[in-house]
């Protein structure tokens, strides 16, 4: 016999906490192991080890690192606890089946089975394998069963039964792990969605912002492209659950709103690249034909640029060209309309602002606790109803109909939390700097480049629309406030009124 055939590995493993605590840990099973082989002279070349704090990832890769070295055809002895502790699936099994049949002289061991297989190992040896295989299995797939059910359960409770995105992290309330807004990443987030919106910016411009900023994946690697796709696009951030391909309401606080999160998926549909070109007209993908539904495009002619339509209708055809010198004076001439000549009213306006999204956060605190602890008492309730039809103080049927009035509350109570407001804070940052940017707009438009020019308009004018010859600008609903307000200043100033 040579000495190779006297060598062992072991495999141990432990994949849950729980069965750690029931004396299944990996101390205990080498101790078992090892004494195994020693009482029969085999040679213990290496060790694997499955910790039950193992991924399925690193679970799956440290089996086939033990197949791989099964197969350098130094060893002809695999030890186990368990057939459970091998596989409890049959792919893995058929792999091991495999590596038997090649070689008469391997052994498996499956110690506390009293299992010795091999290749000439009699039916009913065979058989016993099978039958541990298919109970490994069935465990196996009842756990799958059971966190599925639980799955289900979380997911009915408006969480979500995975990690979840950057911007959020996990905790534990009352026995549960929730999800929450990380107050060290939610304003990153925050501000990610906001800068996608800006123009030139791109699912890769996002992607090097977040790596600046720091973010990276669990195992420390920057974000990918397409995981950065996959943040823009995760309806998580406004409160809804995607699971399995289904939506589920959430129980989470949302920290993007709806109206900023569909904005992103609209750009995103564009399928727009960044491109830098020689030509970089100022008013590109910004104006849009009312007639034709088509973008203005522009053309560099005579050193300046003129824009229209494709003008693929007869309606179309008749539309003058536009000017960019001519449009930028009338946007130059509105940015100044927001210029206040007053600068304490201004000042007024953001104490104002701050005094206005104060009252508003304080009702909506009043509001969520108001809620919470009427789905406290609905639960609380409900809990209650399940032992007394246990105790059997009451009927199946009275139960029935209780339980489904108070998950039907229950319901209701959770959607009415999923309309509040959660993003209050976000949207007062955002505000008092949009404040800022309409009395410097005036003076800081005409210095900056086309990028830079873009930028200043989608932040203080809605999309421009073009029409029968004829240009409609409007401003934002936030920039029109303050237009008016700086109107009624000068009028109060010229003693008009």
């Amino acid at each position: 016999m040579s000495s190779n055939e006297q060598n062992v590995v072991i495999l141990a493993r432990v994949s849950s906490k729980a069965q750690e605590d029931e004396g299944y840990s990996l101390d205990s099973q080498l101790k078992l192991l090892m004494g195994y082989c020693q009482q029969r002279d085999l040679n213990v070349v290496r060790i694997f080890k499955i910790a039950e704090t193992a991924s399925k990832e690193q679970s799956r890769k440290v089996f086939h690192e033990l197949l791989t070295y099964l197969k350098t055809g130094v060893v002809f002895h695999l030890a186990v606890e368990k057939t459970d502790r091998l596989t409890r699936n049959f792919r893995d099994a058929v792999a091991i089946d495999e590596w038997l049949e090649r070689d008469g002289r391997r052994r498996l061991h499956a110690v506390k089975e009293s299992l010795l297989l091999h290749k000439e190992a009699r039916s009913d040896v065979k058989f016993m394998w099978n039958i541990h295989l298919s109970v490994a299995k069935k465990y196996s797939d009842n756990l799958r069963e059971e966190a599925m059910k639980g799955w289900a359960e979380k997911l009915a409770q408006g969480w979500l039964p995975s990690t979840p995105p950057p911007g959020y992290r996990t905790v534990i309330v009352n026995g549960k792990k929730i999800h929450e807004p990380d107050p060290a990443t939610k304003a990153i987030m925050q501000g990610i969605f906001e800068k996608y919106l800006e123009p030139n910016q791109s699912i890769e411009s996002i992607r090097a912002e977040l790596e600046l900023l720091g973010l990276r994946t669990r195992k420390g690697r920057p974000f990918s492209k397409s995981y950065t796709q996959k943040i823009l696009t995760n309806t998580f951030y406004i409160g809804v659950n995607h699971f399995n391909g289904m939506d589920y309401p959430g129980a989470q606080e949302p920290i993007i709103s709806k109206e900023l999160f569909d904005k992103v998926q609209r750009k995103m549909r564009r399928k727009l690249t960044c491109r830098y070109r020689t030509h970089n007209p100022i008013f590109k993908n910004i104006i849009r034909c009312t007639t034709c539904g088509k973008m203005v495009t522009w053309q560099l002619q005579k050193g300046r640029y003129y824009g229209a339509c494709q003008r693929r209708t007869e309606a179309c055809k008749q539309n003058v060209l536009l000017r960019e010198d001519r449009l930028e004076e009338q946007v130059s001439s509105m940015l100044q309309k927001l210029v206040s000549p007053r600068s304490d009213v201004i000042e007024w306006l953001a104490e104002a602002m701050k005094r206005k999204h104060k009252s508003a956060v304080d009702e909506n605190q009043q509001l969520i606790k108001s809620i919470q602890t009427q789905l406290d008492r609905v639960l609380y309730m409900d809990t209650n109803l399940y032992d007394d039809k246990l105790a059997g103080e009451i009927s199946q049927a009275f139960y029935t109909q209780k339980h489904t009035e108070l998950t039907e509350q229950r319901k209701s109570l959770e959607e009415r939390l999923q309309k509040i407001d959660h993003t209050l804070g976000a949207s007062l940052e955002q505000r008092l700097i949009l404040l800022e940017l309409t009395q410097k707009a005036a003076e800081l438009y005409g210095k900056k480049s086309p990028e830079k020019k873009r930028l200043i308009i989608s932040k203080l004018f809605e999309e421009f629309s073009y029409e029968g010859g004829i240009l409609s600008v409007n401003y934002t609903i936030f920039a029109r406030a303050i237009a008016q307000n700086v109107l009624e200043t000068q009028q109060i100033i010229g003693g008009r009124i």
